[in-house]
């Protein structure tokens, strides 16, 4: 029997059917090792939103600059509709032994979104209309909103919310 004879009797396997289906399955799975690298590379440096940074780093940056120190801070429960977090900061010139007329109180809260945090504003606003006698401040930036409060002789209030309008907040009562 010759070459020819033996090759056309028997069956015949096809190899670049079993290499393109290789082939196939490496080329999906480098496409699936790369695809997170390109996604990676392909989104901006920076967010096109403003990012806040968080109600602490701005208390302790505010306290400091009225030559204060965060004493204490600790999480809150409050019945506000909106509210995701809230914590309250308790601030003096000496953590050791704070004085009544040292200390101020930093309501830093959470909203969950900018439509709840100007509602309880609107209403705080509403409820509250005597808060310059009380040495009271609130500021907002982003979806959290400080309410400072402090002695009626303590500087500090306006020397912290001067603090947090120098790190992007606004005042709003």
């Amino acid at each position: 029997m010759s070459k020819n004879n033996m090759s056309e009797g028997a069956p015949v396997h096809s190899k670049p059917v079993h290499t393109s289906k290789v082939a196939a399955v490496l080329i999906i799975l480098c496409f699936l090792g790369i695809m997170p690298i390109l996604v990676w590379t392909t989104l901006p440096e920076s967010s096109p939103y403003v990012s806040v940074r968080t109600g602490s780093d701005m208390v302790q940056t505010a306290a400091a600059s009225a030559g204060m120190e965060v004493c204490s801070s600790d999480p809150v429960s409050v019945k506000i509709s909106g509210v995701t977090s809230a914590m309250l900061y308790l601030l003096s010139s000496r953590c050791s032994s704070p004085d009544q007329n040292d200390r101020v109180e930093v309501l830093a809260l959470g909203f969950s979104d900018t439509d709840a945090m100007r509602a309880a504003i609107s209403e705080a606003q509403m409820a509250t209309r005597s808060w310059q006698t009380l040495n009271t401040a609130a500021f907002m930036s982003g979806e959290t909103l400080f309410v400072i409060k402090g002695s009626s002789r303590s500087e500090a209030v306006s020397e912290i919310g001067t603090s947090l309008i120098g790190q992007g907040a606004v005042r709003i009562l």
